[in-house]
């Protein structure tokens, strides 16, 4: 459940990134695309969480 967590304010640090360098006007390409790996990764570990718990009878 940590790993799902850190990824959370792992996007959330990511998009604040990308924000400061629009206002600075820099590139944001491999910004947005490291926040697009981010973002899958996350999608993955929600996933195997969700998997885990309902096989644990944990389901939210």
């Amino acid at each position: 459940m940590r790993h799902v967590k850190k990824g959370r304010e792992h996007i959330a640090r990511q998009h604040e990134i990308i924000a400061d360098f629009k206002d600075k006007g820099f590139p944001t390409g491999e910004a947005e695309e490291f926040l697009a790996t981010l973002l899958e990764l996350q999608r993955q570990h929600e996933e195997h969480l969700a998997h885990v718990r309902k096989k644990l009878g944990l389901e939210e």
